[in-house]
């Protein structure tokens, strides 16, 4: 896929007015759930941000990331009480995630614990890792495959000016996310 339509790409995404999500998890790979959640609008404003008791501890890989520990999400409501408010925001929307196996995975585990049906549709996400892989367009010389990298790899690359301080939250990432898609649709990022 060339720059010029990936840029399209993009544009196209940005006329559709997506939100932008990204969660924090337990840091449990396949069992892991949100600890916080954050859902921004096509304008960057905050929609949601919200920490999330889950319920399994917080993983100390999952602290070392986002620095959300046992204690701070003691008093924070439960997946099945924010669910509703997410479920309002995302039902027929465009949603934007950096990592959406990842986002996805620990969506419907936060959903599960609780033995709560998805309701959204998985075709409505966006991928953004994806379309920055393809923006790049840059391959792992053994296997061929586009190489992917983290939301702060990327964002730099794409020319977001960011700096990085301790623990970056979820609505920081959301925030990064809006700006790298911007970026890659060759439109001013506003700080």
């Amino acid at each position: 896929m060339s720059l010029l339509e990936t840029q399209l790409e993009a544009r196209n995404l940005l006329q559709l007015r997506p939100l932008f999500l990204h969660c924090k998890t337990t840091g449990a790979a396949e069992y892991s759930e949100v600890v916080e959640i954050a859902i921004l609008d096509s304008a960057g404003a905050p929609l949601l941000d919200e920490i999330v008791k889950p319920k399994r501890h917080i993983r100390p890989v999952g602290t070392l990331e986002h620095g959300i520990t046992d204690d701070m999400v003691s008093y924070a409501p439960r997946w099945l009480e924010v669910l509703p408010r997410i479920e309002e925001l995302l039902v027929g929307k465009k949603i934007l995630v950096y990592d959406l196996p990842s986002e996805l995975q620990s969506l419907k585990n936060s959903n599960l614990n609780y033995l709560i049906r998805w309701n959204l549709d998985d075709n409505n996400f966006v991928n953004l890792m994806d379309l920055f892989s393809r923006n790049k367009n840059e391959r792992d010389p053994r296997s061929g495959e586009l190489l992917t990298y983290n939301l702060v790899d990327a964002a730099r690359l794409v020319g977001v000016d960011i700096e990085v301080i301790a623990f970056r939250r979820a609505r920081e990432d959301a925030w990064l996310m809006r700006a790298m898609l911007l970026a890659i649709a060759g439109w001013k990022v506003y700080y």
